[in-house]
Formats: structure tokens, sequence, C-alpha cells
């Protein structure tokens, strides 16, 4: 069998931020961007991108810590050396996320989708969605080219998202 290491990731997604470095042992702060913070290591290898580089690393060891979580970068056991990597993403390869059923979708795959209310008139293309306390919020691109302000949308499932059609990608929303 070939043994191919891959020091860039295929079809890069970004899913959390690395922080600064904690305590002199070489652990870092890692900000989890996955919908169950924990999930973020079910998401192997890593691939931290700053500045242009890519740097294919393997965690040791990591614990939670306050509302975050700290960890241990194979062969690094320096601050000094852990410390470049702050404020780098961190960055996997699409692929290795868990395969979805039909018609379910993962929130980077409906950015351009195109936006349509129920009364069929184009609202735009999802550029963007962010999550609140309360709920989502889909970020729509005004294709209006007199009101350049972007539109928000609650992203709440059957009563303002009528359907998120995956096969001609565009969403459906109650919306003026």
């Amino acid at each position: 069998m070939i043994n191919i290491s891959i020091n860039k990731p295929i079809q890069p997604l970004l899913i959390g931020k690395v922080g600064k470095s904690y305590g002199i042992l070489g652990w870092i702060n890692i900000f989890s961007f996955t919908e169950e913070k924990e999930k973020i290591f079910n998401y192997l290898p890593w691939f931290f991108f700053k500045e242009k580089n890519w740097t294919r690393i393997q965690i040791k060891n990591w614990k939670k810590y306050k509302n975050n979580f700290i960890v241990h970068i194979k062969d690094i056991s320096d601050r000094s050396v852990v410390s470049q990597f702050t404020n780098a993403d961190i960055i996997i390869s699409k692929h290795t996320l868990p395969a979805l059923k039909k018609n379910d979708y993962y929130w980077n795959d409906i950015i351009n989708y195109k936006v349509f209310n129920i009364d069929q008139h184009y609202l735009g293309t999802v550029i963007n969605l962010i999550r609140t306390r309360n709920n989502d919020i889909l970020i729509v691109k005004n294709k209006l080219k007199i009101h350049q302000k972007n539109i928000l949308i609650p992203f709440i499932d059957n009563k303002i998202i009528k359907n998120v059609n995956t096969d001609k990608k565009f969403i459906l929303v109650q919306w003026d």
C-alpha cells in the first residue's frame, strides 16, 4: 500500500480558529465553528492556514477549557513554536464530513444558492449564514443595485424557510 501524505486539504472547509498559546508546554487554544463544539475533533486531519501557508497537524491530546478547547500538537512541546499558529484558520478536507441523506445539506453547501420569495420574486444569492442565540440567519446579497444592503432572513424551517432545493440550488422563503 502506498502512503501518500497530503500537505494541503482537498476542497478546504473552515471549521475553527486557533487562539493564543496556553502554558509553556506547547498547548494552544482553539475555537470550534462546528454546530456541536466537540465534533471538531471528529474531522481529522486538520490543516492550519496562516499567511498563505498550510501546515498539516496531528493532535496528541485535547481538553475542554472554559467555553473552548486547548490542544497539544504532536511533536510540539514549546510555547514559542506553537505560538506561530496563533490566529491561523483550522481547515479540513470537505470529504471528511459524514455523507448526508438526500435533500440534507451543510451550510457551506447553500452559499451561492438563489433565493426567491413565495411570490417567485428573485431576492438575491446566499453569501453567508450566521448563528445567533435565538435562530440562524441567512445573509442574502440583494439583487437590486439601488439597495446596497444585504437582506437578513431568519432561518426558521417551515415558517420562513419554505424549501431548500439542493438539486436546483435555490431557497424558497416567506419574505417580502
